[in-house]
C-alpha cells in the first residue's frame, strides 16, 4: 500500500501525521510519502486588479514560504523516527500549481491523508482540500479534530447506493475485513422498504461482526443523524461517499448545509 499525507496547516500537522501512521499500522505497513505543496504565487497578488508584487514583496513571500516549509519539516523529522520498519516514510516538497502537483503525486497512492476540516483555514489549505477530493483518484482520509486511540477497528459505513460510496467501500475493505465490529447506517424515506445492502452479506461471509441499523431520513438533518448514530455505535472511522462538489465543500468548511465533517470526532474516509 502507498499512502500520501498532505501537510500544509502547521497547527494540525502532528495530528495529520499521527493519523497517517495509524492508517499505515492498520494496513499492516505501507510506503508513506509526506507531501508539502509549495505555492509559487503570492495569494495577495492572485487577481489582475491586485497588480504585481515589487522585489521586496517577492522576497518577503519567498522567505515566508521557506520558513513555513522548514517548520513542517521540523514536525515531520521526529515523527518519522518513531515509525516501524514496515512503514518507510519520506518527505517531498514541490513548487507549482497545486491543481497539477497534488494529482501527480497522488496518482499512484491508495490513500491520501488530509488534515482536519477547519472553517478558519487559509485559502491554500482550502484549495488543497478541494483538489484532493475532486482531482485525485485515491480514497481520502480526513484527520479528526482531536486525537483518538484507534482507527478503523469500529468503522461505520454511511450507506447509500452510489458509485462514490461503493468506491470508498472498496478502498476501505482492508480495514473493514480486519475490524472488530462494523456498523452500516442505512437511511430510508419509508422504513423497511429498501433491501439489505450487499456489503452486509459480504462482510458476514468473511466472518466480520457487522450490524445494520436503519433510520428514517429527516430531510436536511441527515448529517446530524449520521453523526449521532455513528457516535452511539462507537465509531472510530466513518466511511461515506463524497457529495457533489459545491455541497461537499460546503459541508467541509461550513455554510447552510449540515457541517458534519467539522463536527465529527472521528476520521472520515471518502472517495469521489
Amino acid at each position: 500500500m502507498r499512502l500520501v499525507a498532505v501537510l500544509d496547516d502547521v497547527p494540525s500537522a502532528a495530528r495529520t501525521l499521527s493519523t497517517a501512521g495509524q492508517l499505515a499500522e492498520r494496513l499492516g505497513g505501507a510506503d508513506l510519502c509526506v507531501f508539502h505543496p509549495i505555492p509559487t504565487i503570492d495569494p495577495d497578488f492572485q487577481s489582475p486588479d491586485e497588480g504585481l508584487p515589487d522585489p521586496a514583496q517577492q522576497a518577503r513571500f519567498a522567505q515566508s514560504v521557506a520558513a513555513h516549509a522548514c517548520t513542517l519539516r521540523q514536525i515531520f523529522a521526529p515523527w518519522q523516527a518513531t515509525l516501524p520498519n514496515n512503514t518507510p516514510a519520506h518527505w517531498l516538497e514541490q513548487a507549482g500549481d497545486i491543481r497539477t502537483t497534488l494529482p501527480t503525486v497522488a496518482s499512484t497512492a491508495d490513500f491520501v491523508v488530509l488534515g482536519p476540516a477547519n472553517p478558519n483555514c487559509t485559502q491554500a489549505t482550502r484549495q488543497i482540500f478541494a483538489t484532493t477530493l475532486y482531482a485525485t483518484q485515491a480514497a481520502v482520509l480526513i484527520t479528526p479534530p482531536v486525537a483518538q486511540a484507534s482507527l478503523g477497528l469500529h468503522p461505520v459505513v454511511a450507506w447509500q447506493n452510489s458509485p462514490n460510496l461503493l468506491r470508498a467501500v472498496h478502498s476501505a475493505m482492508p480495514l473493514l475485513l480486519t475490524a472488530q465490529q462494523v456498523t452500516i447506517l442505512m437511511g430510508e424515506h419509508q422504513p423497511g422498504t429498501a433491501p439489505d445492502p450487499a456489503l452486509l452479506a459480504q462482510l458476514r461471509a468473511s466472518g466480520v461482526a457487522v450490524a445494520l441499523e436503519r433510520f428514517a431520513l429527516a430531510g436536511s438533518g441527515v448529517g446530524a443523524q449520521i453523526r449521532t448514530l455513528a457516535t452511539q455505535a462507537g465509531a472510530d472511522l466513518l466511511v461515506m461517499g463524497a457529495y457533489g462538489r459545491p455541497h461537499f465543500v460546503e459541508w467541509l468548511f461550513g455554510g447552510p448545509t449540515v457541517d458534519l465533517l467539522a463536527s465529527a470526532t472521528w476520521p472520515i474516509l471518502t472517495q469521489h
